[in-house]
């Protein structure tokens, strides 16, 4: 089976909202067709979902379904989630933003030496360079 996208890695912390109620996760990796997350729970194919990361700014809110759910260990799965239509601009710039804070990750890792977790390099890359990110109104 071939990829339609380019997947970039991150285990950024995102959320599902479900019903209403938000449950944690982190992303394993993202494109501009969707994202993969790891999750405890598979849940069933075409259920529509909301997805969120409050790291971005601004906070990336977008609805998906999910496409797929595989377990791969004992209480892990990877949920595969797609983006709707309508969603991909938000898409396209939520993977920039990703792909720049995982650039900045290893470039930090490699000039200081230190192990940055996806999460503490985009809280990090915000404070820093998020006001130079182009809007989506630019």
């Amino acid at each position: 089976m071939s990829r339609h996208y380019i997947r970039h890695p991150s285990e950024i912390p995102i959320q599902i909202v479900l019903a209403g109620q938000p449950h944690e996760h982190k992303m394993s990796n993202i494109s501009l067709g969707g994202i993969c997350v790891h999750t405890r729970h598979c849940l069933p194919d075409n259920t529509d979902i909301i997805i969120r990361i409050p790291l971005l700014m601004p906070q990336f809110s977008a609805s998906g379904r999910v496409r797929w759910c595989h377990y791969h260990a004992l209480e892990d799965a990877l949920l595969g989630i797609c983006f709707s239509d309508e969603e991909t601009a938000f898409a396209v710039r939520m993977v920039e933003q990703v792909c720049h804070i995982e650039s900045y990750r290893q470039r930090a890792c490699r000039d200081t030496g230190r192990n940055y977790s996806s999460e503490e390099a985009a809280i990090e890359w915000i404070a820093r360079y998020a006001h130079r990110f182009p809007s989506s109104s630019q």
